[in-house]
């Protein structure tokens, strides 16, 4: 076994072939992989690379296609529905497992997970792209800084454009309905409960509002924080309160979901001008019981640049060795500076966190 083999799942879409790309570039020795066979097969060609094609529910023909590879870095969401039978295999064949998920349920059962992938020698980290990567390290600065915090508002502002496979997550999302936690527990409240307009690097502003992100679990995880409330850029943030109702009745009434899934697969993401000419950021806010609080902010690459940069580099790290093994978030995994040693990522705002001295 190879310790630079990995495995992309989900080089069909938009993400995985970008990823693709990049792990290529960087001197990882990639097998394509997807369900579509003829897909797969274009796709391996195009990047002229080897392909395997497997279902996630052959749970044999996958183990099978995990053989022979030390890194899975799973591109194919929404991962409420993909992860667990990946890491399943991750599991039963000793891979490594990387995702992109940005989905709270999804980070908890990972994290769940910790003591099975402890006693498989196995380390798994969801959320390796722009969905956690830095507002994960804005959580472990700013919890370095304040270790008393107990409650977190976290802020993601996206720019240039989303991926079908990002839009299909987002429509099960919002279907969902929004999530914050309080007291430790995940409770439902409305879409867009809360807004604000937050502060970013280089003079810039957004206004988000309150939508479930991976972040409610992920820095629990990296600060130990009781409370935790998740925004995004969206258009016209304080309307999305009034939309709520009649948006979630309108996603439950029978097969609107899968007619949104079937048009979402015409999208074809952004271009890489859109991608070369935006940047995408994130905010944080830490708060103490004793009314303390601390601010970073932080931006990067475009969301997509950015998350295939991200997870190639953490398949590097792995591939590398040394890397403790059960379930992590990225910083946990990669150190508190990981969007900081990311080959070829702008960071601008966040300045690194102070090693320990030795």
């Amino acid at each position: 076994m190879s310790a630079r083999r990995v495995l992309i799942y989900g080089v069909t879409g938009y993400t995985g072939a970008l990823v693709a790309e990049h792990a290529l570039a960087s001197g990882l020795e990639v097998v394509c992989a997807g369900r579509d066979e003829a897909r797969t097969a274009a796709a391996a060609q195009r990047l002229a690379a080897p392909f395997t094609v497997v279902d996630l529910t052959d749970t044999a023909a996958l183990r099978r296609a995990l053989d022979d590879v030390d890194i899975v870095a799973h591109c194919a969401g929404p991962y409420e529905r993909t992860a667990a039978p990946m890491i399943d295999a991750c599991l039963h064949t000793g891979t490594h497992y990387l995702d992109l998920t940005g989905e709270a349920a999804v980070f908890d059962a990972v994290y769940a997970r910790h003591e099975e992938a402890v006693e498989a020698g196995v380390t798994l980290v969801p959320g390796v792209g722009f969905d956690v990567v830095p507002t994960d390290h804005l959580v472990a600065a700013a919890s370095a800084l304040l270790p008393s915090a107990t409650t977190a508002d976290i802020a993601v502002v996206s720019r240039g454009g989303f991926s079908r496979g990002t839009l299909a997550t987002v429509v099960l999302g919002l279907s969902a309905g929004n999530r914050v936690r309080r007291n430790g527990r995940i409770e439902p409240v409305p879409h867009g409960h809360r807004t604000m307009t937050v502060d970013l690097p280089r003079g810039k502003r957004a206004s988000v509002a309150s939508s479930p992100l991976g972040d409610l679990s992920s820095a629990v995880r990296t600060a130990g924080l009781r409370d935790v409330t998740t925004f995004a850029a969206v258009p016209a943030a304080r309307s999305l309160r009034r939309l709520d109702r009649p948006l979630r009745a309108l996603l439950a009434l029978p097969g609107v979901v899968p007619r949104l899934e079937c048009l979402l697969m015409r999208v074809p993401g952004p271009s890489s001008n859109a991608r070369s000419s935006s940047r995408s950021a994130g905010w944080v806010r830490l708060s103490d019981e004793d009314g303390r609080s601390i601010v970073r902010s932080i931006e990067v690459h475009n969301t997509y640049t950015f998350t295939a940069r991200s997870m190639v580099h953490a398949a590097v790290l792995l591939g590398a060795g040394g890397i403790p093994t059960g379930s992590h978030t990225p910083s946990s995994a990669f150190g508190a500076n990981f969007v900081h040693d990311i080959p070829d990522v702008q960071v601008t705002g966040a300045g690194r966190i102070p090693e320990p001295t030795r």
